[in-house]
């Protein structure tokens, strides 16, 4: 038998039986136990409303003893409850497969859930990475702003005489414009 916690810190308990199974078939048109059909199993589960169907049904009884409605059953979930409440219905399942396929099933479980901590893990490195990216792409943002406005102001640079350290102090070219010449002031 294999247990998860709600939210609410509830406790239940999912006993897989040939009456539990048929009343999930029954209910939620999910047959947990046709191998064959596993892939489309594991898709239906896969949607959180049909996962939250299934596992009220397998712990009907438990709720009805406890005052729990439908209801404030699927309150109980979360995110994290629903993974684990599966990881349980799925392992439940398992056991309850004849001896000789339990290892294969097993087996086939395990390397799901490796998968799933791959692709969490991997997940987890791309963000970290954008997240240095970000944070040096800001810096740098900051870092150029600040030399920007770190320079001296216009009036600062320019001596009163109105001529830069950088000018000749000759007279400019004059400048063409339209045609005519204008001397430069």
């Amino acid at each position: 038998m294999k247990t998860f916690t709600d939210t609410e810190g509830r406790h239940w308990n999912l006993k897989g039986s040939l009456g539990a199974f048929e009343r999930v078939k029954t209910s939620c048109d999910v047959d947990l136990l046709d191998l064959p059909t596993t892939q489309e199993c594991l898709k239906k589960i896969s949607d959180v409303f049909t996962l939250g169907k299934v596992l009220y049904v397998m712990c009907e009884d438990q709720a009805e003893a406890r005052g729990v409605t439908p209801e404030q059953f699927a309150d109980g979930f979360n995110a994290d409850v629903l993974h684990e409440a599966s990881e349980s219905l799925i392992e439940e399942v398992i056991f309850f497969c004849r001896k000789d396929l339990r290892p294969a099933l097993e087996m086939a479980f395990a390397k799901a859930k490796a998968a799933d901590r791959k692709a969490a893990e991997t997940m987890r490195t791309r963000i970290h990475s954008l997240e240095r990216e970000m944070d040096a792409a800001m810096e740098s943002l900051l870092t150029s702003t600040d030399s920007a406005t770190s320079l001296p102001a216009s009036s600062e640079s320019t001596p009163a005489n109105g001529r830069s350290a950088a000018s000749s102090g000759r007279p400019r070219a004059p400048k063409k414009s339209g045609g005519t010449i204008r001397a430069a002031s």
